[in-house]
């Protein structure tokens, strides 16, 4: 998919194509993030079930984009990213639905499923897509704007959502089902050609993309603690509205993404991605403290702050440690180390928080985290980005 081309001669965005893919991240986005700080709360309060019921069902999403991204990654770089784009709100659309319609076990563990399949396609779809939109030297800045107009979502949704759990559950629902839709639609008028270059196989992997899927995954285990256990924890034990926390996350990384994305083009990775790891330390530590409300705000912006220097700089090294015919599989790659990663911090961390506590789990989290830091010292050189971006896989 060539570039249109400004009288300059230098690549143009494709504008209508830009604003249609943002519109349709945005919209199964929110449909999405409505169920952050809501799920937890919904299935322990509003159904009775247990802890541990909640923290599989929260993490089954996150199981199941796992195992799903082995294969989303072959079907972007075979079929294109298009589709990938239409199908994610669809499933978003039917997961929003089984809430509506069939709030058991059952049914919910099959919107969780679905859910899970939208995430292994959306983004890795809209982060291969991103690069044939821009020229080279902005990829990292467009990567962090595809991330804030995310982020737009994240900070609307969460206390949204909570709002809306007040006045019932079907109004949540029925809100998330009608922003999938509206997701879907979007997805519909999306122009978006099949790759042009050949896979060898069905399946790649380059070595040079594991040092960044193994830091994605360090620096994520703590978000799966927090998204499953701290709304329960933070509601019990406090009575705050832990929205709060998501939100102020949510509004760092919105106004710190495009800043560190376009440092990133200009001085590459190594130790930007060495300050998002001691910045997330730093902000999870703080929820050691009673969470209030500047508390919870001061840590959620932190942990925001960490993922604005952390993700850009990580889609950048993928997206030039790959190509055309691979691109998919590395980005879907990176969703699945997140998806990895959350797992493990939501189930896994089930029977942590059951036997030792949530601020003990919390604590081992941020240890994971900072196991990261020398990954990216020692694997992330000065000059490596070009001789791996021109280097065959």
């Amino acid at each position: 998919m060539a570039l249109d081309k400004s009288p300059a001669g230098r690549p143009a965005v494709h504008w209508d194509r830009a604003i249609t893919l943002a519109a349709i991240v945005f919209l199964a986005s929110f449909s999405l993030f409505l169920f952050s700080g809501t799920l937890p709360i919904y299935l322990y309060r509003d159904r009775g079930f247990s802890l541990s019921t909640v923290g599989l069902l929260v993490g089954l999403a996150f199981g199941v984009q796992l195992v799903a991204t082995l294969l989303s990654g072959p079907v972007i770089d075979r079929w294109g990213a298009g589709l990938a784009l239409r199908a994610g709100p669809a499933l978003y659309l039917a997961a929003a639905v089984l809430f509506v319609v069939a709030p058991e076990v059952v049914p919910i563990s099959v919107a969780r499923v679905l859910q899970g399949l939208g995430i292994a396609l959306l983004l890795p779809a809209a982060y291969t897509l991103l690069p044939s939109l821009v020229g080279p030297r902005q990829r990292a800045t467009a990567f962090g704007v595809v991330g804030v107009i995310q982020n737009i979502a994240l900070a609307i949704a969460p206390p949204l959502g909570l709002w809306l759990l007040s006045r019932g559950p079907s109004v949540l629902f029925g809100t998330a089902v009608a922003a999938a839709a509206a997701g879907m639609v979007a997805g519909l008028r999306l122009r978006a050609g099949r790759p042009s270059a050949a896979r060898a196989s069905v399946f790649t992997y380059r070595a040079s993309w594991t040092p960044l899927l193994a830091a994605t995954f360090l620096t994520i285990v703590y978000w799966g603690v927090i998204t499953a256990f701290l709304p329960i924890y933070v509601t019990q034990h406090h009575g705050g509205n832990v929205g709060w926390f998501f939100t102020a996350d949510a509004i760092a990384i919105m106004l710190l993404r495009i800043p560190a994305g376009w440092l990133t083009d200009r001085i590459g990775t190594r130790w930007l991605l060495v300050t998002g790891i001691v910045l997330t330390d730093l902000a999870v530590l703080a929820l050691l403290w009673p969470p209030s409300l500047p508390v919870l705000v001061l840590s959620g912006a932190g942990t925001g702050a960490g993922a604005a220097f952390l993700i850009p700089p990580t889609l950048l090294e993928l997206s030039k440690r790959s190509d055309e015919g691979d691109r998919g599989t590395a980005m879907a790659l990176f969703s699945s180390s997140f998806a990895a990663a959350l797992g493990v911090g939501s189930v896994g961390g089930t029977p942590l928080v059951t036997h030792f506590g949530f601020l003990a789990t919390l604590v081992l989290s941020a240890a994971v985290c900072l196991a990261a830091a020398p990954i990216v010292v020692v694997t992330l050189r000065s000059g490596e980005d070009e001789r791996l971006r021109l280097s065959p896989p």
